[in-house]
Parts: C-alpha cells; sequence; structure tokens
C-alpha cells in the first residue's frame, strides 16, 4: 500500500460526508437535521464524522464554505474582465439570482439560516457573506473614483439596499416557485438604483475623467 492510499481514502471520507450533510441540510432545518442520519447517508458511524468535524455546527459551516468557495472562485475573474460600474453591478446582482435558479434549495437554505440564526453576526456564514459582498462594495468603491457613482454615496447602505432587495425577492419567487430572467431583473434593478446614485454631471465626472487619465498614463508609462 503507498503513503498517498491513507491519505485518498481520508479525503475521500471527508467528501462523502459533506455530500450527506448538504443533501441533508436542504432537506431540513439545521437543529432538524441529526448527526446519526448524517452519518447513515455517508455509511459511516457517528464517531467517524467527529474525525473530520468538531460538531454539528462545524460540519454545516464546511458545507457553507464549500458553496462559496465555488462561487467566489467563479466571480472574481469574470468581474474582473467588465468594465464600467453598470455593467459590474449588473453582473453581480444577475450571478446573485441565478443562484436561485441553478440552485433554489441552497439558495432557500442560505436564506433561511440568515432569518433564523439568532448568533448570525459573527458565525461563519456571516464571515462569509462579508467576503461574498466585497466585491459588490468594491465595485461601488471604484465607481466613485471613476466619478459614475455620486461622491457623497454611503456605500454600506447602498450594499445593503441591493442584498436586502435582492434577498426579499429571491424569497419571494422561492415561496412562490416562480420563474426569472436573471439578466433581465438584474438590468431593471440597475436602472432603479442608479437613478439614486449615478454622478451628476460637472465636478464628479471631472474627477471620473482626470482618473482614467492618470490610468491612461500609467499604462503608457509602464
Amino acid at each position: 500500500m503507498t503513503p498517498q492510499a491513507p491519505r485518498r481514502r481520508k479525503s475521500a471520507r471527508r467528501a462523502e460526508i459533506l455530500a450527506a450533510a448538504r443533501q441533508l441540510f436542504l432537506e431540513r432545518a439545521f437543529d432538524a437535521a441529526a448527526i446519526s442520519e448524517i452519518a447513515a447517508r455517508a455509511g459511516c458511524v457517528e464517531g467517524t464524522i467527529y474525525t473530520y468535524f468538531r460538531s454539528k455546527r462545524d460540519l454545516f459551516d464546511e458545507v457553507l464554505a464549500e458553496f462559496y468557495g465555488r462561487l467566489i472562485a467563479d466571480i472574481e475573474p469574470r468581474l474582473a474582465a467588465i468594465e464600467g460600474t453598470r455593467d459590474r453591478l449588473s453582473y453581480l446582482i444577475a450571478r446573485h439570482l441565478q443562484i436561485a435558479v441553478d440552485d433554489p434549495a441552497f439558495a432557500r437554505l442560505i436564506v433561511r439560516e440568515v432569518r433564523s440564526q439568532s448568533l448570525y453576526f459573527g458565525s461563519k456564514l456571516h464571515a462569509l457573506n462579508r467576503r461574498y459582498s466585497r466585491f459588490l462594495l468594491d465595485t461601488l468603491r471604484d465607481g466613485v473614483a471613476r466619478g459614475e457613482l455620486r461622491s457623497d454615496l454611503d456605500l454600506a447602505l447602498a450594499r445593503d439596499l441591493v442584498f436586502g432587495g435582492l434577498e426579499h425577492h429571491v424569497w419571494h419567487v422561492l415561496g412562490r416557485q416562480r420563474r426569472i430572467d436573471p439578466n433581465r431583473l438584474a438590468a431593471t434593478m440597475v436602472d432603479l438604483f442608479l437613478a439614486g446614485w449615478a454622478a451628476p454631471q460637472g465636478r464628479d465626472e471631472l474627477s471620473g475623467l482626470a482618473l482614467r487619465v492618470s490610468r491612461l498614463e500609467q499604462r503608457l508609462g509602464g
């Protein structure tokens, strides 16, 4: 037996437990999901689960981390290739809505846990959401720097308006099992947001022009 064989088995067992836990958490609320049933679905005993995860909460957090890790890895290079605040906002909102289309059960799980978890702030889910929402905050901050958004825009409030609106709408869609067109809905939402957030003509436009000229000079100089 090669030294790598035990490591491969351990990695495979961990993946099997995560897959079983993910499926059960999609079917039931966190409090109603039993470690014994996760073990049965993974084909192991309860003690084996605690070899890999400290607790049911730790296991749940790893299920979330795996999902967010894939999501963030997918968004990062795509967003980097998009220019302009409007297009970047449209992409981020449409990508968020796409979760409800591609994986409605997981979208329901996330919204349900955010709404029900009394210790949400400071939790692993809160930390993951903050990391995910950084894409939007950076886009808004860059939009202000470009002069495309108001210089007095409250970035944290704008972020909360976007995600609060998305959560409310997604919960409504999931509850009624309605179909949505993420790109079309994202365009409508961005129009609404920019009606209040877009920079007025004048000083902000000039500051954005100055920033673009500076970036062009840097590229030419490099």
